[in-house]
């Protein structure tokens, strides 16, 4: 009887330790065990929230319109929270809508990018130019800030010579050459009173020794025809309608990489660089400024320049390339263009250019 009562003695021992045992090693390893002193280990900060870029941009331009959209969806596509409104026409018919506009109080008008730097000088002077300088502009020619942020070209484009290699055998180098017999009634260029690209060529090449006047009353003489665009020219040009035409650069390049019978011509006394700036008004209502800020950023940007090249203009920013058939920069010869000269007298061109062809 005693040897039972020890073994169970023993027994109820052993499980007594048992169970201190285990419970010693649930202590160990469940969730109450950390030390009420314990520092609990830091938990990393959520993200910063960007906030997201929004605003409606108004844009009045003279630039093709189709190009002009594209450069427009690719900004919104990485800005979705902006959206764009867009008024295109000649540049003398956006001029003539914003003048109409301040007449009755504001234009419209947040984003202005067209071919009359004269023009946006005079609302600068007004005060209704923003002078900002875009993210990238330190990669660009300061040549291309003008009047200290006032506004800045985004691409190069050139007046030069285009003709028909299949309607055409008259040997061109040179604007002269545009007053030859054999051209009268086949040649055509943008009028001056519409394009704002026609307007500065005929400034630069009035201002050119050797061309003159002369050359504009001789192409008169050649019964020489106009356009209201350079689109209208390209088109004419492609099919034949014209054996040869004053045309932008990027135009002519485009037609020839696509097949069409066309010669781009570099004249020999120099093309003409057309001043088409982009510039913000200080009118932009204060909601929708940093949208307009973003877009002048965006056009320096490095996607922007590359597809200014996949529409076939020459960019700003040498490092990114040329459009295939464009040649380098540093080869290309302009005629000198005084801006101030253009900016001063833009009237008394106008006159001059009415005296030789009449009014309209």
């Amino acid at each position: 009887m005693r040897r039972a009562t020890r073994k169970a003695v023993s027994l109820a021992l052993a499980g007594v330790l048992a169970l201190a045992a285990a419970a010693g090693c649930s202590e160990k390893t469940g969730p109450s065990s950390a030390s009420q002193n314990d520092t609990p280990a830091p938990q990393p900060a959520p993200p910063a929230q960007t906030q997201e870029l929004t605003g409606e941009i108004t844009v009045y331009t003279s630039e093709s319109q189709d190009l002009v959209t594209d450069m427009l969806e690719d900004f919104v596509s990485k800005n979705p929270g902006v959206t764009y409104k867009l008024f295109r026409s000649g540049s003398g018919a956006v001029i003539s809508k914003i003048d109409t506009e301040l007449e009755t109080g504001s234009t419209e008008a947040d984003i202005i990018w067209f071919a009359d730097i004269g023009y946006m000088s005079q609302l600068d002077d007004k005060g209704l130019i923003q002078h900002y300088t875009p993210k990238g502009a330190e990669a660009i020619d300061p040549k291309f800030n003008y009047n200290d942020g006032m506004a800045w070209e985004v691409r190069q484009i050139f007046s030069i010579i285009a003709k028909n290699t299949l309607k055409c055998d008259v040997e061109i180098t040179d604007w002269q050459d545009l007053i030859k017999p054999e051209l009268s009634g086949r040649f055509a260029m943008a009028n001056p009173d519409y394009s704002g690209g026609a307007f500065t060529t005929m400034v630069g090449l009035v201002g050119t020794d050797g061309l003159g006047w002369q050359l504009y009353q001789d192409m008169k003489d050649n019964d020489v025809k106009f356009e209201q665009s350079n689109g209208n020219l390209q088109t004419k040009v492609s099919s034949g309608e014209y054996a040869a035409v004053s045309i932008v650069d990027f135009m002519a390049r485009n037609a020839e990489n696509e097949g069409s019978p066309v010669q781009t011509i570099w004249p020999a006394s120099g093309a003409v660089m057309i001043p088409t700036p982009i510039a913000m008004l200080s009118t932009v209502k204060e909601e929708n400024r940093a949208a307009c800020e973003a877009l002048l950023d965006y056009m320096l940007s490095e996607d922007a320049q590359k597809l200014f090249i996949q529409q076939g203009y020459i960019p700003v920013n040498p490092n990114v390339g040329v459009p295939e058939g464009a040649p380098d920069v540093a080869d290309i010869k302009t005629v000198e263009l005084d801006i101030q000269d253009f900016t001063q007298n833009s009237a008394a061109f106008r006159e001059r250019f009415a005296e030789i062809y009449g009014e309209g």
